[in-house]
């Protein structure tokens, strides 16, 4: 599985777009700060699945949810922009989060810093921001291990 993980696009969608051009994602994750370049993308990419949740930036996002969890191919994900568990100051309060669920893997943004790092099992994805031509690539085979590499236009 491919997945591709943005954040913090604030009006920017060609970088976006760029890299699902370039690496033909299975999925893709938008967490927020603007979700209306998630909608934007989504819209160009219709049969391909989206999961996407508001930011602190999103006041008029209804009906995002600000926190959610997914199951892709064998994994958790527990995926958010990162401002509800106050990440700025530190990441802990969202690996517990993520932890409570049994996920596998934390997706969170709005540091606008890119972070690939494994947490007693939990690999935890910070993609930077999608405005400065930022993102994630995380692939795994059903059941197999995580990888993350970070992406940068």
């Amino acid at each position: 599985m491919r997945i591709l993980v943005f954040s913090d696009s604030h009006g920017r969608v060609g970088p976006m777009q760029d890299m699902v051009e370039l690496y033909a994602p299975d999925a893709v994750f938008h967490l927020g700060d603007v979700v209306r370049d998630g909608d934007k993308l989504q819209a160009l990419y219709p049969k391909l699945p989206f999961y996407r949740v508001a930011g602190n930036c999103d006041w008029s996002a209804s009906g995002l949810p600000l926190e959610s969890v997914a199951y892709l191919e064998g994994k958790t994900v527990f995926y958010m922009h990162g401002h509800t568990q106050h990440v700025k100051t530190g990441i802990g309060l969202a690996v517990q989060a993520a932890q409570a669920v049994q996920a596998q893997l934390l997706l969170f943004g709005h540091t606008h810093r890119a972070v690939c790092e494994e947490y007693d099992g939990l690999l935890a994805v910070n993609p930077g921001a999608a405005q400065d031509g930022c993102g994630a690539l995380l692939t795994w085979e059903k059941g197999g291990e995580i990888t993350c590499t970070p992406l940068a236009r």
